[in-house]
């Protein structure tokens, strides 16, 4: 069920919303937080009485773009933080859902905002709660370091794998030609990105920056593959892509595995998040991820550990083997873009870890240093995994 609010100011339970200037949705003047009751009150206008007029509110409590309130421990409600905010991920969700998908998070409903001014947004989603779900960082790490104990082998690269396969052929069916210049731009894309990574790292520091100026042009030689492929198809696929935005819940015959986000990559602007693109990406940023599963499961036991990449390397040959055989429309899929995508999100993830998180920077360096030839322009030291901190990554 969806619901629509009108006016420049208009008021829910009391609380008049506006958005200011720089497009912030602004609740009494201040920006949305669990507990002021915006949540509950959003949430009783998709579903009504069924959530209680009292049902107590809390915060998810990881870093977001938008606000994520669990309601009455039965319902998310994500209010955006900014005008148009979800638009993306409520279109790409009411596609799934009407497709009967199993595999993204249930939608509920959505609230929609007729502003005189702005036209017409989502101002929140609402989907389901899973209890005692985590995300990939949380239980995918730990599987690895219990395959690092007992020589376990998850079972789920495979399953993921399958997922992702079955969205694509939901998204995918609006699916049009990318152009003749598509190559072109994924190339320039992919170079930018290399080049600010390069920018910010010091080559003379005998560690990360040494390693990743070492490795510059195996980069480099991966990225330029974009120049030799297809055009292909292109659709508004996740661009979000990793084990973090799956979560993991306990369901009747084991885990349920549950896709979420799909408000497309933060790092992109909010024009380049609209855009379509090609399925590829998901799968190449899905598969970096996977590294950095690896990375943080060496963190965690405190040692490097080459059995970790050996892990990752089945892992990604297992997502990948069970993607094709589930994709029902293989023209969707051209692998051919894997090896330049992969290396331009590595160092994307160096760049985010630069300006946002930067304890984050040992994980895509650990990447970069098992995936890509060095040269011996600089000296460098092994990569090791810094010491463990439960709350830092």
């Amino acid at each position: 069920m969806n619901s629509m609010m009108s006016g420049e100011r208009p008021v829910v339970d009391g609380r008049a919303l506006s958005v200011d200037d720089d497009g912030v949705v602004l609740v009494d003047g201040r920006r949305p937080a669990a507990g002021d009751g915006l949540g509950r009150a959003l949430a009783r206008s998709v579903v009504g009485d069924a959530i209680p007029a009292d049902a107590r509110e809390r915060a998810i409590t990881v870093d977001q773009t938008n606000i994520s309130v669990i309601v009455d421990e039965r319902l998310v409600v994500k209010i955006v933080g900014r005008w148009a905010a979800a638009d993306r991920a409520a279109i790409l969700l009411e596609r799934l859902a009407d497709a009967g998908s199993g595999d993204v998070d249930r939608l509920v409903g959505r609230v929609g905002w007729r502003h005189p001014a702005l036209g017409e947004s989502t101002v929140a989603i609402v989907t389901e709660y899973l209890p005692g779900a985590d995300d990939g960082w949380t239980w995918a790490v730990d599987d690895v370091v219990e395959h690092l104990a007992t020589g376990t082998e998850p079972d789920w690269p495979a399953l993921l794998g399958t997922r992702i396969a079955r969205i694509h052929d939901v998204l995918g069916r609006t699916a049009t030609p990318s152009g003749t210049r598509a190559p072109e731009a994924r190339r320039a894309r992919a170079d930018d990105a290399l080049a600010r990574a390069l920018s910010s790292a010091d080559p003379a520091d005998g560690a990360g920056g040494a390693r990743l100026h070492n490795r510059r042009e195996s980069l480099a030689r991966d990225i330029r593959s974009l120049d030799g492929t297809a055009a292909g198809l292109e659709f508004p696929i996740h661009g979000d892509l990793h084990v973090g935005q799956v979560l993991a819940s306990p369901g009747v015959d084991g885990r349920r595995y549950t896709v979420i986000d799909f408000d497309g990559d933060p790092q992109l602007s909010s024009d380049d998040r609209e855009r379509a693109d090609a399925a590829a990406r998901d799968l190449a940023h899905l598969l970096v991820s996977l590294d950095l599963v690896a990375a943080v499961a060496q963190r965690r036991v405190g040692r490097a550990d080459t059995r970790a990449f050996e892990w990752s390397d089945r892992a990604q040959a297992a997502l990948l083997a069970a993607y094709r055989a589930e994709l029902s429309r293989p023209e969707l899929f051209d692998e051919a873009l894997v090896p330049g995508f992969r290396a331009e999100q590595l160092v994307a993830e160096l760049h985010y870890a630069d300006r946002f998180l930067p304890v984050w920077r040992y994980a895509p360096d650990a990447a970069i240093t098992h995936r890509h030839r060095p040269t011996d322009d600089h000296p460098e030291a092994p990569w090791t995994p810094p010491p463990f901190a439960p709350t830092s990554t």
